[in-house]
């Protein structure tokens, strides 16, 4: 066989390879729970996926609340907004409260919202940015999120599936197993705290999505 051809098959067998899939490890509360293998990284992504009885809008009424957000996120303590670009585009600063001796997180994020209306679908993504209004504190570890979002679909007038994704890194001098152990429970503890939260009787539905459940 020649390098040529040699190279060529190569090549064929790694582009037949499949990419790293979505690999279910648990289902709590209605919520099932994936993780998946990032490339060039020792760290897990995760997601969590189900069908909840809660109408959309008083979902997306929780998820932009800002002021309710330490109510019902996992292990947030601090949430603020630092800027408001836009109806659509926010500059927040976010503190994680991680359990003794592990120092606590922090992020500064792009959220930027988005309404589906042709499909029922109300987006909210996260990335990480520097930001001169929140400098690095001593008070937190400077963490970094990436891929990172919740994805509510209304199903019909009463049900939802939300969806939340997340892939951070929390740099610091954790090790990566013990990273991917506290992280894979966040998106079910976080998806339970939005529906305990939403399902609470002063939750009035999100105006733009008022039309989806009728």
């Amino acid at each position: 066989m020649t390098r040529l051809a040699a190279l060529s098959v190569f090549i064929f067998t790694l582009l037949g390879q499949p990419a790293h899939a979505w690999e279910v490890i648990m289902t709590q509360k209605g919520v099932e729970v994936a993780q998946k293998t990032m490339e060039n990284s020792q760290l897990m992504a995760f997601r969590g996926e189900g069908v909840m009885d809660v109408p959309v809008g008083k979902l997306v009424a929780v998820l932009l609340a800002d002021h309710l957000a330490t109510e019902w996120v996992d292990l947030q303590a601090e949430h603020t907004v630092v800027r408001e670009d836009s109806a659509a585009k926010s500059i927040l600063y976010q503190r994680y409260d991680l359990p003794f001796p592990i120092d606590d997180r922090d992020y500064v994020l792009e959220e930027v919202t988005s309404f589906d209306d042709a499909n029922w679908v109300f987006t909210l993504k996260y990335e990480s940015i520097e930001h001169s209004d929140r400098p690095v504190s001593s008070c937190c570890v400077r963490a970094r999120a990436y891929r990172t979002f919740w994805r509510l679909t209304k199903l019909d007038a009463g049900r939802t599936k939300v969806e939340v994704e997340v892939f951070t890194d929390p740099k610091g001098m954790l090790p990566s197993w013990l990273i991917n152990m506290i992280q894979k429970d966040w998106p079910w503890k976080s998806i339970t705290g939005l529906v305990n939260r939403a399902t609470q009787g002063d939750i009035e539905p999100e105006p733009r999505s008022t039309g989806w459940t009728q």
